[in-house]
């Protein structure tokens, strides 16, 4: 796309926003960019009108909703015209580039007032956050110096997800899920019974759904520097060995992870998959499906339990025409958001995670059983690990997944998998 042909493709989307208000937007006007479902916009156009009539704020957020699809295009054609949001919702992954290019607005001198403010520790508002999520925030620059870049606004994880019918066929007891691998293996066995298409799991080949195996035998990822991949690491292939043993060795896995294959979410509520890692978001999805299904703490390795992480952050964009009383009026609105009382009834309402680990004693919903469900989500948010923080993340799956794919195939061994996996990312993705 040419610069010409992106400046009038974002005025023709946005053009009317601006101009529907006299005058445009001011000062005291805060513009938001989300990418929320229909549920969530309307919970936060209400969360953004509340805190805009807070007693002493002379200021107003106003929200514009862009579609999640093809959001990075939109952000890097209103930065291009010079006209970003104050503030905007993005995925997780696209905070390393922007940080990169230096269009974020570092929040750590407001973190350093709040926290003088209220007498709190250095760091102790950090503290709030679910560990990775917040990571997720913190981006080093090429001298070793962390910046910190908004705040998480919704997180999520993988959990064990496992059929309690099936466990009983097997004469398993369905209160009682395997807490680690090698538990994980034997329940298994006994749960895949193939003549009849039945598998005690099926699981997914990229590397976001990988990350469970990987940092639970607790895998490096990349050096602290970030200048080397260590994917090839022995715990890396120890990971990856697991894997392919679940499938080769052990053949309790049902090829949900082959092109072609049935899917984990199709397969776990015909009961082709006893056992699933999956995420929140199907929780309301199989329950509609009458699955009697439990929800459990990803199996441990031997570094322990722990998950991947999805999510998004919100960031305060770069603009040196703004006051400095605006851009605390910013971070200000932020940590509103990602309040305790806020994030509770976020979470509450929409039943999701809350981002901010003060909201969990707060979170109740009127569903005891899904409510117990998602606490377990929450208890494995806290052992988390955020994605490597690379400039473009999708050239990992993108070099990473077909490797995966030629071992758990057989037609390479876990290390030679690896260590192509781990040449190419440090010369096509960490050399630049």
């Amino acid at each position: 796309m040419t610069l010409a042909v992106g400046l009038l493709l974002f005025f023709f989307l946005f053009g009317s926003f601006f101009c529907s208000k006299p005058g445009g937007l001011g000062d005291k006007d805060i513009l938001v960019w989300v990418s929320y479902g229909p549920d969530e916009y309307k919970l936060f156009e209400k969360i953004a009108k509340n805190w805009s009539e807070l007693k002493g704020n002379d200021y107003k957020v106003h929200v514009a909703l862009i579609p999640w699809m093809g959001q990075e295009s939109k952000y890097r054609t209103a930065l291009i015209a010079g006209a970003p949001p104050d503030i905007g919702r993005v995925d997780t992954p696209f905070v390393p580039e922007l940080a990169h290019n230096n269009v974020l607005t570092d929040i750590k001198q407001y973190l350093t007032a709040e926290e003088t403010e209220k007498k709190m520790n250095t760091g102790e508002i950090l503290l709030e956050y679910v560990k990775a999520a917040i990571d997720s925030c913190v981006i080093k620059d090429k001298n070793g110096v962390e910046h910190v870049y908004g705040f998480p606004d919704q997180t999520n994880g993988a959990c064990l997800f496992y059929n309690k019918d099936s466990f009983k066929a097997a004469g398993l007891d369905p209160e009682k899920p395997p807490k680690t691998w090698d538990e994980f293996i034997e329940y298994a066995k006994k749960l895949t019974k193939p003549d009849e298409g039945l598998y005690g799991f099926g699981m997914d080949n990229s590397l976001w759904w990988s990350f469970p195996f990987f940092n639970t035998f607790g895998t490096k990822f990349l050096s602290d520097d970030g200048a080397k991949c260590l994917l090839d690491s022995k715990e890396g292939v120890a990971a990856l060995q697991m894997k392919v043993d679940i499938y080769k060795k052990y053949a309790v896995e049902g090829g949900a992870w082959k092109s072609g294959g049935q899917n984990t979410e199709t397969g776990f509520i015909n009961g082709r998959y006893a056992m699933i890692l999956m995420g929140p978001w199907n929780l309301s999805r199989f329950k509609a499906a009458r699955v009697n299904f439990g929800v459990a703490l990803v199996p441990e390795g031997p570094a322990g339990t722990s998950t991947n992480v999805g999510g998004t952050n919100m960031v305060i964009f770069r603009n040196e025409r703004r006051p400095a009383a605006k851009l605390r009026a910013c971070y200000d609105f932020l940590r509103y958001v990602t309040s305790p009382d806020v994030q509770a009834e976020w979470a509450s309402t929409l039943r999701q995670i809350p981002v901010n680990l003060k909201a969990y004693d707060k979170f109740r919903i009127d569903d005891k059983e899904e409510e117990q469900k998602l606490k377990i989500f929450m208890e494995q948010m806290k052992t988390a690990q955020a994605r490597p923080k690379v400039l473009k993340y999708a050239q990992l799956e993108t070099i990473i997944n077909p490797e995966m794919e030629s071992a758990l195939s057989g037609n390479i061994t876990v290390e030679k998998a690896l260590g192509n996996a781990v040449e190419r990312i440090n010369r096509e993705v960490l050399a630049h």
